[in-house]
């Protein structure tokens, strides 16, 4: 008698866990939208494209400014001179040339950001690129 209990408890059990009846299909994802099509992800680039141009910009002012002392500085030197002697002129001599170590300071800050800005616009991509290669692996698709 056991044995037919037991076999009547599992076909219950079956049923009642194993049965779909009333559940309802679970809901499809919605196809992935590619890249070059996806209207956030185009906004983020173009943001990215708006802060390296603003980036950009600042360090063509801040280039600009040292290229006048640059040319300062060779005037004052006999001709001929070499870079490396412009850059020690302009290094040695504070108070000749002010604010050139500040604007040396300036353009290496707006290099770093500049390189951060890429990093960062290169993550972004990467990500999008690898899950838009996870959503066409999951649809079973591939290019």
């Amino acid at each position: 008698m056991t044995f037919w209990r037991n076999i009547a408890l599992a076909a219950i059990l079956a049923v009642v866990y194993g049965c779909d009846k009333g559940q309802k299909p679970a809901p499809q994802a919605k196809p992935a939208v590619p890249r070059t099509q996806d209207a956030s992800y185009k906004k983020a680039l173009k943001d990215v494209q708006v802060k390296r141009n603003a980036i950009a910009s600042r360090r063509h002012e801040v280039v600009l400014q040292m290229e006048k002392l640059v040319a300062h500085a060779r005037a004052s030197l006999p001709e001929g001179a070499t870079d490396e002697q412009v850059r020690n002129e302009l290094l040695n001599n504070p108070r000749k040339y002010p604010g050139w170590r500040g604007l040396s300071r300036k353009l290496s800050a707006l290099n770093a950001l500049a390189e951060k800005e890429l990093e960062d616009s290169r993550r972004l991509v990467m990500a999008r690129i690898m899950q838009e290669q996870k959503d066409l692996s999951k649809r079973g698709g591939s290019k």
